[in-house]
């Protein structure tokens, strides 16, 4: 009777320490913030071999990342001829990477719209490898860092991708979630509203 119940313990502490890859063990959150749209990832489970620039965050407990238009999304305010040239011209884009320690409440809080959707290990790991493949790199394979705000907690990056009107952050969101396992995602998703609808497919809607 000892000599099982050695066999058992072993077997329970594992399971309960280890999460299974294959279930949904994680929360990524989608969020909308005035004319921001990003998705929100716990720093401490992003794998770094696949999102190494992420490394740039180490003091952050959370990270939104989003994609735009390059001139539009590093203005301070809104500008409606920089929004107009984003819409009706191809343009440049850039990632924009916020690091924040609110609780993942408080920003919720702070947002217009915000959905929980829970993922594996594996989906996890291709959105946060998405991510990595949209920066567009120097010579040196290094990000191009194009400017700072909030003493360096948003950092905007140089990225691949042209901005327009049938292009838009909505998309890029759209398509890394696509490509991660959810096919409900249309890779001609435009509209916030569009993203939204089907984000709650599959996920829980917070606010």
């Amino acid at each position: 009777m000892f000599s099982l119940l050695f066999l058992i313990i072993p077997i329970f502490s594992f399971s309960t320490f280890f999460q299974n890859p294959e279930t949904n063990s994680f929360s990524i959150w989608l969020i909308k913030q005035r004319w921001h749209t990003g998705i929100v990832f716990q720093r401490n489970e992003i794998d770094t071999t696949l999102w190494p620039e992420i490394n740039q965050f180490k003091n952050y407990n959370y990270i939104d990342a989003g994609w735009g238009d390059e001139k539009f999304y590093q203005h301070p305010d809104f500008n409606l001829f920089l929004a107009a040239r984003a819409l009706f011209i191809p343009t440049s884009s850039t990632l924009r990477i916020f690091g924040f320690n609110f609780t993942i409440d408080q920003y919720i809080n702070l947002s217009d719209r915000a959905i929980e959707i829970k993922i594996t290990k594996k989906q996890l790991d291709t959105l946060c490898h998405y991510i990595h493949s949209t920066y567009s790199l120097n010579e040196e394979s290094k990000p191009v860092l194009l400017s700072e705000q909030f003493n360096g907690s948003v950092k905007f990056y140089k990225a691949k991708g042209k901005y327009h009107m049938f292009n838009t952050c909505n998309t890029w969101i759209a398509e890394g979630l696509r490509k991660a396992g959810f096919k409900n995602f249309s890779s001609s998703t435009i509209l916030v509203n569009e993203l939204f609808d089907q984000a709650n497919e599959v996920g829980k809607e917070l606010k």
